[in-house]
């Protein structure tokens, strides 16, 4: 198992606990309200846990190609471009990535002076999914893009003569 599938197995495990977390706490307070015993922390466990959820499964849906994308310009390419247009629109969206990345940071650390009311938790932990679902995107930009020039490269008609 490569690193890379090391990684993918990883966020995956992470994003089903999130959500089985989110899913097992609206239970436990449902009972509970029930019960006429009302957890109000578990609101905000629950939001943090579903932050990360969404953020994580952004990530996967990314790295599975399950985003909806327009593909008009490729259309109109040469079928020998169009393996560089696809690394050409990776390059953009990997900038794109580490600059909202990179900004996302400074979000952490605002956010890291605000506690939750309920738990004390650090508002951090829930703006921390911003950066690390982008690291998490940008490395799969970065694989898509090492996979598309390796493959782009082993067609015949690109292929240096001997």
């Amino acid at each position: 198992m490569s690193p890379y599938q090391l990684l993918a197995r990883i966020e995956a495990v992470a994003a089903a606990l999130a959500l089985t977390g989110v899913v097992g706490l609206v239970a436990w307070a449902t009972v509970t309200r029930y019960l006429g015993i009302p957890n109000i922390w578990v609101l905000e466990v629950t939001q943090i846990l579903f932050a990360w959820t969404c953020l994580l499964a952004a990530s996967i849906a990314y790295r599975n190609a399950g985003h909806f994308s327009v593909s008009v310009l490729e259309g109109f390419l040469p079928e020998a471009m169009r393996p560089l247009f696809k690394v050409l629109q990776q390059v953009v969206l990997l900038a794109l990535l580490v600059a909202l990345g990179w900004v996302s940071l400074d979000y952490v650390a605002v956010a890291n002076r605000r506690p939750l009311p309920l738990t004390g938790i650090r508002f951090s932990w829930v703006a921390a999914t911003i950066p690390v679902a982008c690291a998490l995107m940008a490395i799969t930009s970065i694989h898509n893009i090492v996979t598309e020039l390796a493959n782009w490269r082993r067609r015949p008609e690109n292929k240096a003569e001997s």
